[in-house]
């Protein structure tokens, strides 16, 4: 068992396309399996195989039933079993890359979206070499020379960042995975390169790197301190596992990075093409409450609202907007509902008033999501305009035994930020703290 674990996990040996091949499918089989598994003990239906192998993620999860709100739990479960299966493949793919006579850093495609599929295909069809790499040319580095190399890489990373969030204003997976797995392996290596250390050596690196990249983010006006919290989590795992590659590589004693980092430019190609071929679906978040009060009383208050409290919740606290009020100017359809927020109002024509069960309305308004914390006034990063946009809204009421009422809150948004497993429970946890804020105003003010 050891020995099929270092197999599985480790950069030791060749592998054949034969090999890659095979045990790519079983991989592959077997991740299917559990997820499914899993998939249908927390919602209770089959995952379809079809469905599973869509190459655009968006439209595999969207047909996996995310509209319908996966719970928090299984979205991180989901997430990190992908990791952990991203770190095999990268390893095979590392061997396999060996085997073939080229660079066993190729495999650090695997992390840039789309291009990955590609690598796996042309190392399926390389057969084996029997030529040797040559060994990099020892040198006497200094301290010096180490931190020059590791502020370089720090710096090509930020130029690459700026073209992706300020340029392109994309927030993908190539943004918040892919480019902190490339930044750890450059680290890992620059550590490891001259004698090898300990993989705890290496993770404190990564976690004092990681650290230093956030901080200039911070310095230079790029992020808010919440952002970059509420990010850490996931760049962290990325960092962490480019650093245990980088290790790894190190070892092997072939060429460097130097060539195969600059796969950090392709990720703004490849993260064009995927947002121009992966459509952003519509998630629902639904939050539901009883209320001592029959619908027509409740209906009164779910419409418009008086002034809510302040806010008690600490992750309000952070600069997250929070609703306020809610007026409307009109009643049935095409009434104009405004809810406002601390940072401004969502703009809600109304498209159902069927008066006293439901009431949907269309944003075609909203503020921003936030405010965020930092050393400078008025920071607004484009992920503040374009990552978050509420769709449509309804109330649905129904009547209980007992002059009691079921209010059920639904919200349909878009995200478009990745992984989306991670951010979906950032942003799913957001929208229900703010139903609860609503729902329990109106439960108060109705059973008053």
């Amino acid at each position: 068992m050891e020995r099929l674990i270092r197999s599985l996990f480790c950069f030791e040996g060749r592998v054949t396309r034969g090999q890659y091949l095979r045990v790519g499918l079983l991989l592959m089989l077997l991740k299917y399996a559990v997820d499914a598994l899993a998939y249908f003990y927390v919602i209770g239906e089959l995952w379809n195989p079809i469905d599973y192998l869509n190459p655009i993620y968006s439209e595999r999860m969207s047909a996996a039933g995310a509209l319908r709100g996966m719970p928090p739990l299984f979205l991180m479960f989901l997430l990190l079993w992908g990791l952990l299966f991203a770190w095999i493949g990268t390893m095979w793919s590392a061997r396999r890359s060996y085997d073939a006579g080229a660079s066993p850093w190729w495999s650090l495609l695997f992390f840039i979206p789309l291009v990955n599929y590609l690598m796996i295909l042309v190392l399926v069809l390389c057969p084996s070499s029997q030529v040797v790499l040559p060994r990099e040319k020892e040198g006497e580095r200094t301290i010096g020379m180490v931190l020059l190399a590791g502020l370089g890489l720090l710096a090509l990373c930020g130029v690459v960042y700026t073209i992706l969030i300020n340029g392109m204003h994309d927030y993908s997976s190539g943004t918040f995975l892919a480019l902190p797995v490339f930044y750890g392996a450059g680290m890992g290596f620059l550590m490891n390169q001259d004698e090898p250390r300990s993989a705890q050596s290496t993770v404190w690196f990564s976690i004092v790197s990681t650290f230093i990249a956030c901080s200039a983010l911070l310095l230079f006006a790029v992020e808010g301190m919440i952002c970059i919290a509420m990010a850490f989590p996931i760049v962290f795992l990325g960092v962490l596992l480019g650093a245990i590659t980088g290790r790894a590589l190190a070892g092997v004693g072939r060429p460097g990075p130097t060539a195969p980092m600059c796969f950090v430019l392709l990720l703004p190609l490849a993260t064009w093409l995927e947002s121009e071929l992966t459509p952003t679906p519509e998630r629902a978040v639904v939050t539901v409450i009883e209320i001592d009060a029959p619908p027509e009383v409740v209906w009164e208050n779910v419409v418009s609202f008086s002034e809510l409290p302040e806010p008690d919740s600490w992750l309000f606290d952070t600069g997250i907007a929070y609703p306020v009020r809610a007026r409307i100017e009109g009643q049935g359809v095409g009434a104009v509902r405004y809810c406002e927020f601390s940072t401004g109002a969502f703009v809600e024509p109304i498209t159902v008033w069927d008066a006293p069960q439901r009431l949907a309305f269309d944003v075609i308004e909203q503020p921003i999501p936030m405010e965020e914390w930092s050393f400078y006034d008025d920071l607004r990063p484009p992920h503040l305009t374009t990552a978050f946009r509420s769709v449509r809204g309804q109330f649905q009421l129904t009547a209980l035994e007992g002059g009691r009422t079921r209010l059920e809150g639904t919200t349909w948004y878009k995200l478009e930020m990745g992984p989306e497993l991670y951010w979906q429970v950032w942003s799913d946890g957001i929208v229900h703290s703010i139903h609860r804020r609503v729902l329990k105003h109106v439960k108060h003010l109705s059973e008053e």
